[in-house]
């Protein structure tokens, strides 16, 4: 016996239902050959008798298909993801995080691509500081890709033949007394950067100042592009732990991750 879709609302009722379909929706899409309502119920640690109405009533509108026990996204489900995905954009999804940081940290924050033909990250977003001592960050913008925070995040989700043929074509010359101009150096970074999740920067580009940098990931996991803070050191060593765990929620958010936790912010802003 199958629920309908009227009597499917009934039955679940409020977000954290919601919530349920939503993150069902969302394992299903990585499992192309389906699951069982066992491995669906462990995976989501939902009873199997609380989840099976649900899978039933989207069973029913066709958002799954239910062949041999297992539950695989239905042809209603890629018609919705279809739609979602026409209507797409980069820009968009990065802006709204992107504005939120600069307005909670009262810092310059930007997102980067890389323009591998030149070697460098070009910022296509960007939010200045509102304090009178700050980093200048505007869009257009350009920071080598050895030297700079986002710049070496770009590099670290970089394919390996791509970073290999920048760094041997590269001009590796120190901006600072604190940049990394050797290829071991610059490798070994790349490797902490991808073990950690983001970049730190002090002083490497302009001796003033520091940055942060995290990745961006698109919907199908591939990196976009990248997410930075940068702010006087004095001021970025002062505030560090709130600043990169606010920068990683960003970048989370803007690639639909899960945000990690909400930080204690700055005493006095």
């Amino acid at each position: 016996m199958t629920t309908s879709p009227k009597a499917e609302a009934r039955t679940v009722k409020g977000p954290r239902a919601i919530g349920r379909v939503l993150d069902l929706l969302m394992l299903l899409s990585k499992h192309r050959d389906g699951l069982g309502l066992a491995e669906i119920s462990a995976a989501m640690a939902v009873p199997k008798s609380t989840f099976l109405d649900t899978l039933r009533g989207l069973c029913d509108m066709r958002y799954l298909v239910q062949e041999e026990g297992r539950y695989r996204l239905g042809p209603v489900a890629y018609r919705l993801a279809g739609r979602i995905m026409s209507t797409w954009s980069a820009p968009e999804v990065v802006r709204q995080p992107l504005k939120a940081l600069a307005r909670t940290t009262h810092e310059s924050v930007g997102f980067a691509i890389a323009d591998w033909e030149i070697g460098q990250a070009i910022y296509t977003e960007a939010v200045n500081s509102t304090q009178p001592v700050r980093y200048a960050m505007h869009v257009g913008i350009r920071a080598p890709l050895y030297a700079s925070a986002a710049g070496r995040v770009l590099l670290a989700h970089a394919p390996p033949a791509r970073v290999s043929a920048y760094l041997k074509r590269a001009k590796l010359r120190p901006l600072t007394e604190s940049t990394r101009i050797t290829e071991a150096d610059i490798m070994a970074d790349l490797e902490e950067i991808r073990r950690t999740g983001y970049c730190a920067s002090f002083g490497e580009m302009l001796s003033d100042t520091a940055a942060m940098s995290v990745p961006v990931f698109g919907p199908d996991d591939e990196p976009i592009g990248a997410m930075m803070l940068a702010a006087p050191l004095d001021r970025m060593r002062n505030s560090y732990d709130a600043f990169l765990q606010l920068l990683i929620d960003a970048g989370h958010e803007a690639s639909g991750r899960p945000v990690t936790a909400v930080p204690e912010l700055l005493s006095g802003d």
